[in-house]
């Protein structure tokens, strides 16, 4: 089974400080070279971006303008439904990003909590430069294959500015690379991208992003198997929900309902990170289990 890990040992090597990005690329003529040696700048530095370097974007807390999740892969059906993006950013400078699982807590703790962080105008501008020059979105194509690779994610970027409105996909990013492969040059710069954002919490810690504490989700999306069951199971734990508040989805016919924080606490005492899926037994006394994945700000259901 290969899959690439959430997150890697080697990626605080990688990060860079986002400050420096626009000001270095001030120094080149293209304004599309990799950022010089990255020192951590003080909590307190910044660059003002010269006006013609400004990226347009939307400021809406609810506009997605970068994203990078993965999709797919060789993993058990309730990580797949219970899977959510390893970074987001909003047009407000909100950064909502994947924190590191604890190793010991076992797969009844669920998925790794989301933090959250505040960007300012300067920080965004840089990490949306960054992301579409010497990260290669700007350049890239919508889909690159890797046929040297069979059952690895595919890593999926969206970035959205008033310029460039795009998602590129990329099966098996960073995985079993050939350096003679002509896109090879743009795989490099997409996977340093990729070592960025799912590592965000190091750029938090260099200052360049605001910590703002955990992801606190206003709802949670719940998905319902029939016919199965983990250990011994809880009583259906809800007055206010029945099972044909579970409307099937999708081509599979996954049956999803919306959740408050006060239902999906019904469940566990902690659930903000998600739960990969909890025995219960239906008002028809039949075994089910039921994953929660938490809503980000420009998710409906």
């Amino acid at each position: 089974m290969l899959t690439r890990p959430r997150g890697s040992a080697r990626t605080a090597h990688l990060a860079l400080p986002l400050l420096l990005v626009i000001a270095l690329a001030g120094c080149t003529s293209g304004g599309s070279g990799t950022p010089g040696p990255s020192g951590s700048p003080s909590p307190g530095a910044s660059a003002t971006p010269a006006a013609s370097q400004a990226i347009g974007h939307s400021t809406d807390p609810h506009t997605l303008i970068l994203r990078v999740e993965q999709a797919g892969g060789f993993v058990p059906p309730t990580f797949l439904v219970t899977r959510t993006p390893q970074f987001s950013l909003y047009g407000d400078g909100t950064a909502i990003y994947e924190l590191p699982a604890d190793p010991n807590a076992g797969l009844a703790a669920g998925p790794p909590p989301l933090g959250v962080a505040k960007m300012n105008a300067e920080q965004v501008d840089a990490l949306l430069a960054f992301a579409l020059s010497a990260g290669g979105l700007e350049a890239a194509r919508e889909q690159y294959l890797n046929n040297r690779v069979m059952d690895a994610p595919d890593t999926v970027f969206t970035i959205v500015t008033d310029a460039v409105a795009k998602t590129v996909s990329v099966q098996a990013l960073g995985i079993a690379d050939d350096p003679t492969d002509p896109d090879a040059p743009q795989l490099a710069k997409m996977a340093r991208l990729y070592e960025l954002l799912a590592d965000f919490r190091t750029q938090v810690r260099r200052g360049n992003a605001t910590d703002a504490g955990l992801y606190e989700p206003t709802a949670y999306r719940a998905i319902l198997n029939e016919g199965a069951q983990i250990g011994e199971g809880l009583d259906w734990p809800w007055r206010d929900l029945t099972l044909d508040d579970f409307v099937a989805q999708g081509e599979f016919g996954v049956r999803v309902a919306v959740l408050t924080p006060d239902q999906a606490m019904a469940l566990s005492d902690a659930p903000q990170g998600g739960l990969f899926a909890v025995g219960v037994f239906g008002p028809d006394r039949a075994p089910y289990t039921i994953s929660l994945r938490p809503l980000l700000p420009d998710e409906q259901s």
